[in-house]
């Protein structure tokens, strides 16, 4: 939960200082991924133990690239969201970006359902179908974490960005060589470390259309 320490670590990290309503919100959340994994897998056992330094802090690296407003209206597609990461906690933290959360799996998006109504979260809007079948969203941009390769992501979204826009995916030790798979393309890459005891390196690699 969003405790004192895990609030310090927002502060230090990310410059962010959540209200009390954000973080009632969050906390809330917290509880209901745990009761809903107990009974049906959004991920394993182990890893919720480290739910806020793997996944929720790891959801917000965004928020270390330079050209990030979480303040400036933005549609942004999160494909393959699984349990709701980043999608729900982008949603959960900035009001003012418009979030889509998108997954094939029903028992993943029945989870997100229970999320926004709940916990009455306006900005997040819910897509249960295979991203390549979906109609062009026109998106600010598309964001992918824990799905597949850049090159596969890259090919199966960018019809939903709009010119101008970005696509950005969540990447660590296979950035390098996956990266090579792709022609032609100049990727931003943003470096971080999640606030783990062991060395957790990730990227952020961004692309502009």
């Amino acid at each position: 939960m969003l405790n004192e320490k895990n609030l310090e670590i927002l502060k230090e990290e990310f410059n962010l200082i959540p209200d009390k309503k954000t973080i009632e919100r969050v906390n809330l959340w917290h509880k209901m991924f745990l009761e809903y994994n107990s009974h049906t897998n959004l991920m394993s056992k182990n890893d919720t133990q480290k739910l806020f330094e793997k996944h929720v802090f790891d959801s917000l690296a965004i928020l270390k690239w330079r050209d990030f407003d979480p303040q400036k209206k933005r549609k942004i597609l999160d494909a393959g969201t699984g349990g709701g990461f980043p999608s729900v906690i982008l949603a959960l933290f900035f009001p003012e970006l418009e979030i889509v959360a998108n997954d094939s799996r029903m028992k993943k998006i029945n989870f997100i359902i229970d999320i926004k109504d709940k916990l009455n979260v306006e900005n997040l809007k819910i897509s249960y179908s295979r991203i390549e079948d979906l109609e062009p969203l026109n998106c600010d941009i598309v964001i992918s974490r824990a799905v597949g390769t850049i090159k596969n992501v890259l090919r199966l979204t960018k019809k939903h960005i709009k010119e101008g826009g970005y696509f950005i995916i969540y990447k660590s030790k296979t950035l390098e060589s996956e990266l090579c798979e792709v022609n032609n393309i100049e990727a931003e890459i943003v470096n971080y470390k999640l606030p783990l005891k062991e060395d957790f390196e990730r990227h952020l690699a961004i692309i502009k259309m």
